[in-house]
């Protein structure tokens, strides 16, 4: 009979925001045992990007894939994603588990680090080429390649009115809004019962002191989309074989430079699965899992592998035109017997020389249509120290309010691939997928007029105002008072000059003059002329004030205060200005005391003389006893 490969590249599954393409691989025989096999095959070209992750898949002469990291010998696996082999300064050390491997019989190849190096990928990738190579000249069942990005998806237009150039067929009727995966970011606090808050109307406010959930919603609906579009390529699509399928999908999250913060590091792989979680969000089964052992974690960016994984798929009706296909199942238990139904991973053993029964385009659609259609990513333990950008100050009288925000990224992307043979022609297929922001989800700052997956968060700081006390200004000094002018002398009225009597004549002594025999005399009138100052002045100590204690004035203690006041110019008398003189004492000797004949002051010094007398003439008694 005659082998002849089909490759036809299906639309894949997406995860958590990562779009996937699905190449598939069919095999029919032919009568003609004598046709070489031939076989298709399909590298997507991945995007250049910076962080480029070494270990690039191999594909083997079996068509068997080698992963990006070898699994160790004990099963257990220590993986590195895009860009994390070398921490940069700015995210800190990457920090990755072991995990062990899972049986390869439940999943596919995942080589999503190779073929999406770069986390920054928007919009759909599409590559499918199907040719017939029967009955002579070779002619092209269906040749798409274009690309969908997220501008053409925010419009209404398929992807053929997008792309006028493009072949019209059953997948570029498809809109493009269709075919692109959406994302969206919330948040809340740790263990609270708060729904998440997606940041569509204003930025979330977070404290230091607390840790948050991140949420990553993703809408993978449109993997679903190019699958059954894809069925409409062949006729009998059911019946296509699918081989070599691979896919995978990564998610990262990164604080942004106005962001400071941290993600949680785990120390195991069960604290790992504790902080980082993966799940269905409508109900239906999952068909991926996050692959810890190939995922990276570090304070400013966690990436997050996540491989096929058909255990949870509940069982399904075997799909395929053989006469028996409708009573098998696949996946799942029996629900009588307990026993496992076979899984399909769409990998067949090449040991066989033939690929499994159920290996067929028809179980790849159900599968695929039994999942789920809405996935989240939560994270939990993210702290957040402090935001910078937008900042705003307001004022009060006692304290600073002090707002900024700070965002956080999500990338989401992912690929599937298969080859597809049948009966008479072989093909290809690949999507790879980035995820844009949910238009409905959009963040109110950063995410405007943009498709990025971004959620922004708000910290609000308040401050004590610190402003310093205005110093009490210090009392002006009082102009020192005019010193006191002494009083200007009053010039002293001169004394009139006693009138001297007449000299009388010559009287006679004893009688009258010149009678009786007397002697005749002439008396002489002395005139006495005032000695005293005529401006005599203040008294020594005569405006002294009294002490307030026995003990004296203490220093300055009766000092008044000079007060700035008009200093009274004073006129009188003054004190003894006008005393009259005494005769017999000399008014220079005069003490302004009011005693004018010195009485008090010579009957003290006659006691004091007597006095020392007395004891004078004792002791000269006692020396000569």
């Amino acid at each position: 009979m005659k082998k002849k490969n089909l490759k036809v590249q299906v639309a894949a599954l997406a995860m958590t925001g990562a779009m996937v393409a699905i190449p598939m691989n069919a095999r029919a025989e032919e009568v003609n045992p004598a046709s070489a096999a031939t076989t298709g095959t399909m590298e997507v070209a991945a995007e250049a990007a910076t962080g480029v992750t070494s270990g690039a898949a191999a594909e083997t002469a079996t068509g068997a894939i080698a992963g990006v990291v070898a699994e160790a010998g004990t099963g257990a696996t220590v993986a590195t994603a895009p860009g994390a082999g070398t921490a940069s300064g700015r995210e800190g050390a990457v920090v990755t588990v072991e995990e062990a491997a899972v049986d390869p019989g439940t999943t596919a190849p995942n080589n999503v680090n190779t073929v999406l190096s770069e986390d920054q990928k928007q919009g759909t990738d599409i590559s499918t080429h199907a040719d017939i190579t029967r009955g002579g000249q070779a002619r092209p069942v269906i040749h798409v390649d274009t690309t969908v990005t997220a501008e053409d998806a925010k419009g209404e237009k398929t992807i053929v009115e997008s792309h006028p150039g493009v072949e019209d067929n059953v997948i570029t009727r498809l809109k493009n809004k269709d075919v692109v995966l959406q994302g969206d970011l919330s948040i809340k606090k740790d263990e609270s019962t708060e729904a998440y808050d997606s940041t569509n109307t204003a930025a979330h406010p977070v404290n230091k002191e607390d840790s948050y959930s991140l949420k990553a919603d993703l809408d993978v609906s449109p993997v679903t989309n190019a699958i059954n579009a894809s069925s409409g390529i062949i006729p009998g699509s059911n019946d296509i074989f699918v081989n070599n399928l691979e896919t995978g999908l990564r998610s990262t999250f990164t604080l942004g430079d106005d962001l400071e913060g941290s993600f949680h590091l785990p120390t195991d792989l069960e604290d790992a699965k504790k902080h980082y979680e993966l799940s269905s969000a409508d109900g239906n089964p999952m068909i991926y899992r996050i692959n810890y052992g190939k995922s990276s974690f570090s304070k400013k960016k966690v990436s997050l592998v996540m491989d096929l994984d058909l255990t949870q798929m509940k069982p399904l009706a075997k799909q395929g035109s053989d006469e028996n296909a409708a009573n098998e199942r696949i996946y799942g238990k029996d629900p009588v017997t307990g026993k496992a139904y076979p899984i399909e991973n769409f990998n067949p053993s090449p040991a066989t020389g033939r690929h499994a029964t159920t290996s067929v385009f028809g179980n790849l659609q159900e599968l695929i249509n039994n999942s789920a259609q809405k996935i989240q990513l939560v994270m939990k333990g993210l702290k957040i120290n402090a935001t910078s950008s937008n900042r705003v100050e307001t004022e009060t009288e006692t304290e600073k309010n002090i707002s900024t925000e700070g965002s956080i990224a999500g990338t989401l992307v992912g690929y599937m691939k298969s080859d597809l043979w049948y009966v008479y022609s072989s093909g290809n297929t690949s999507y790879v997928w980035g995820a844009v922001q949910n238009d409905a989800g959009r963040d109110k700052v950063s995410g405007q007029g943009n498709d990025k997956v971004l959620l922004t968060v708000k910290m609000n700081t308040v401050e004590p105002k610190s402003n310093p006390v205005q110093p009490v200004n210090p009392a002006q000094p009082v102009n020192p008072v005019n010193p006191e002018q002494p009083a200007q002398p009053v010039i002293p009225v001169t004394p009139e000059t006693p009138v001297v009597p007449a000299p009388p004549t010559n009287p006679s002594i004893g009688g009258t003059s010149n009678g009786g025999g007397g002697r005749s005399s002439s008396r002489v009138t002395v005139s006495t002329v005032s000695n005293a100052p005529s401006n005599p002045g203040i008294v020594l100590g005569e405006s002294r004030p009294t002490a307030s204690t026995l003990g004296g004035e203490v220093l300055g203690e009766n000092r008044e205060t000079p007060v700035a006041e008009t200093v009274e110019k004073k006129q009188g008398t003054v004190l003894g200005e006008s005393r009259p003189s005494v005769n017999g004492v000399s008014d220079r000797a005069t003490v302004a005391t009011g005693d004018y004949n010195f009485t008090g002051l010579w009957a003290s010094l006659f006691g004091i003389s007597l006095a020392s007398l007395a004891g004078f003439v004792v002791l000269q008694k006692k020396k000569e006893n």
